[in-house]
């Protein structure tokens, strides 16, 4: 698990992954992160609520969210029983880097987001046709969409870094100091004067620089890495719920419990035992 930078790993011979996504809502919430690739997320069924560098948009059916290269960006659904549906595109950087010296785009609205759209339409087509094995010809129909994409982007999305690079790379190097410290140390004491020291800046500025960056506090960020942590201690080994916390950072099992009904709407046993029974 790491929420500092997620290593993609892709589908063969197609230069990014592809994702469908049809689950219930407690498992489409993702913590901040962020990744070389370019992101797209087209909405199927239900809403999804995405963060970006500080920046919450909704997005509902038949719409969809971009996220350029080393975003930092995270996903929360409405309801957490409700299921939703929705495929998830990863583009590789390298695939447009040979194109294109920058990778960073902006999507105006209009005639250029509706041909994105259709694209990405296409691609939940062949997503739900079956897998590759079953059609080798997916493979190359996946490819060509992909490479639509990247032809819309460059030609129509090329954006004025001088305006994005403040909004992403400069904006948010203290916040990816945080997240990969606390990624590190985790399971030690740790406190907003501290993550203040890590990076140099008064605890007063790093709280409201850290929001604005991420749309959440420091101490939040710390106890969800923490919770991740120990659900996943939890579901992979035979520790008890106390074990879990304790061994995970947590000050007392009281405080992971709380944490983990109000993120998840189970306790740490009810959510061992939902993860546990999940198909193979």
């Amino acid at each position: 698990m790491n929420y500092l930078y997620e290593h993609v790993k892709y589908d063969r011979n197609i230069p990014g992954k592809i994702l469908m996504q049809d689950k219930p809502g407690w498992r489409c919430n993702t913590m901040p992160h962020w990744h070389a690739e370019l992101e797209f997320v087209y909405m199927i069924e239900g809403s999804l609520s995405v963060t970006r560098n500080g920046i919450t948009q909704v997005i509902h059916s038949g719409e969809f969210y971009f996220c350029n290269t080393k975003t930092i960006h995270a996903t929360k659904t409405p309801d957490n029983t409700s299921n939703y549906k929705y495929i998830v595109l990863l583009i590789s950087q390298d695939l447009l880097l040979r194109f294109h010296k920058e990778c960073m785009f902006q999507i105006p609205e209009g005639a250029v987001y509706e041909k994105l759209k259709k694209q990405l339409e296409r691609l939940v087509c062949l997503a739900e046709q079956g897998t590759v094995d079953e059609k080798a010809n997916l493979d190359i129909e996946k490819i060509k969409v992909i490479l639509d994409i990247c032809q819309i982007l460059l030609s129509d999305c090329i954006a004025d870094n001088t305006q994005m690079l403040p909004k992403t790379f400069a904006a948010t190097g203290y916040a990816e100091t945080i997240m990969e410290y606390v990624c590190e140390h985790y399971n030690q004491p740790l406190s907003l004067p501290l993550m203040a020291e890590v990076v140099g800046l008064s605890p007063q500025y790093l709280s409201k620089y850290f929001k604005r960056a991420t749309d959440m506090g420091v101490a939040e960020y710390i106890n969800l890495i923490r919770l991740e942590y120990a659900n996943e201690n939890l579901v992979n080994s035979a520790v008890t719920v106390t074990e879990a916390a304790l061994n995970n950072g947590f000050p007392n099992v009281k405080t992971y419990v709380r944490l983990c009904k109000s993120v998840y709407g189970m306790t740490p046993t009810e959510f061992r035992k939902a993860m546990r029974n999940l198909p193979i």
